[in-house]
Order: structure tokens, then C-alpha cells, then sequence
């Protein structure tokens, strides 16, 4: 699977001087939101049910751009949301099918902001006026559960993100894999900064 991933350069000479990647959760700034925990923690379970489970020294996955604007290609560092603000390298990536968890970029903020994925999404070609009735229903549905029930019932929507219907119609589908190795990388550009609204690369 051809991949996209956008590290800081010090990931990339960590990199090429070992041989291999890991996520340090100590070095994510993301990390320190328990937003972002709570989700990572989310989707790591997800992927040791769906890719199996990583070495004893990894807690996190590693993230890249699986399709990016509706096509599997690498992505524009000069459009507003793929910017980067410190010296970082874009890495053109080859991994194994069965290591890659791909899912819906859009709906993964739904994780993160501890929402609901209403079934009413799994529905192609929707009215607003039949989203409203949908939602509404599954609102009414979900406010008669137990807490307990409510994280279950809510835990459980989220993994429409990974359904192959979503991810196939999705413009833009993330992926996450356990590590990252040398031998995997097949091009790279080097990011240089942010400077005057353009990049040099």
C-alpha cells in the first residue's frame, strides 16, 4: 500500500540512523490533550483487534495520508491544511495491506470530540430533511441509555470509520500502522518551513 506520511526531521534521522520508527507519545504535543489520548487509546485497541498487536515497546500507532482531495497521491504541503511549521521531511512510504488500518479522516474528528457517528452517514445520496428524522430518532434512541450504555453505544458507532463503504467514498482517508521501517521508504522531500505562505522543498 503506497502511503504518505509527514514526520519532523529529527523522526527521519532517527530513522535512517536506526533503522526504524516508533511513536514516542513523550514527544507529541497532540499528546497532551486528553482528547487526543482517549482517541489514540481508541483506535490503538481497534488496530491490535484489526492489524494485531504491536511490540511490548509501542503504545501508539504512526499516521499518513492514505488518499488525499478524493485521489491516493502525495499531498500538497502548500494547501492550508497539510502546512507544517518546523523543518520536517514528507516521506513517500510502501507497506503490507495487513499492517495498514485505514479510516475516515472527516469522521475520526467524531473520536476525538467524543461524538456520535449516527448511522444516518452510512446512507448514500440522504435529504437534509431525512438526515434531521434520522439523527433525531438515534438522538431520542441514545438519551434513554444507561451511562454505561451510552460509551458502549457511542465506542461502537465510531468504528463505522473504518467501514469500507465510508473509507471508499472518503476524500480524504488516514492510515495507521505500528512502525515505520528504513527499507519502506521509497522517496522524500524535504520540508524546509513555513516562510511567506509558501514552501521551500
Amino acid at each position: 500500500m503506497q502511503l504518505w506520511t509527514v514526520q519532523p526531521y529529527n523522526v527521519y534521522e532517527t530513522l535512517t540512523a536506526t533503522g526504524i520508527y516508533k511513536c514516542n507519545p513523550h514527544l507529541s504535543s497532540l499528546l497532551e490533550e486528553d482528547s487526543f489520548i482517549n482517541a489514540y487509546k481508541w483506535i490503538s485497541n481497534e488496530m491490535k483487534n484489526r492489524v494485531g498487536n504491536p511490540s511490548a515497546d509501542i503504545t501508539f500507532p504512526v499516521w499518513a495520508w492514505y488518499r488525499v482531495d478524493g485521489k491516493n497521491r502525495r499531498p500538497d504541503m502548500r494547501t492550508i491544511g497539510m502546512r507544517v511549521f518546523e523543518e520536517s521531511v514528507l516521506m513517500e512510504i510502501e507497506i503490507q495491506d495487513n499492517k495498514v488500518l485505514l479510516s475516515d479522516f472527516d469522521h475520526w474528528h467524531l473520536v476525538l470530540n467524543d461524538g456520535i457517528f449516527y448511522k444516518a452517514s452510512l446512507l448514500e445520496n440522504i435529504s437534509s430533511e431525512e438526515w434531521e428524522l434520522e439523527t433525531d430518532k438515534e438522538d431520542v434512541y441514545y438519551e434513554n441509555l444507561s451511562d454505561e450504555e451510552k460509551i458502549t453505544y457511542k465506542e461502537n458507532s465510531w468504528k463505522n470509520i473504518f467501514s469500507p463503504d465510508i473509507v471508499s467514498r472518503s476524500a480524504y482517508v488516514q492510515a495507521t500502522f505500528w512502525e515505520l521501517e528504513k527499507e519502506q521508504i521509497k522517496k522524500v522531500w524535504k520540508l524546509k518551513g513555513y516562510h511567506k505562505n509558501k514552501y521551500m522543498l
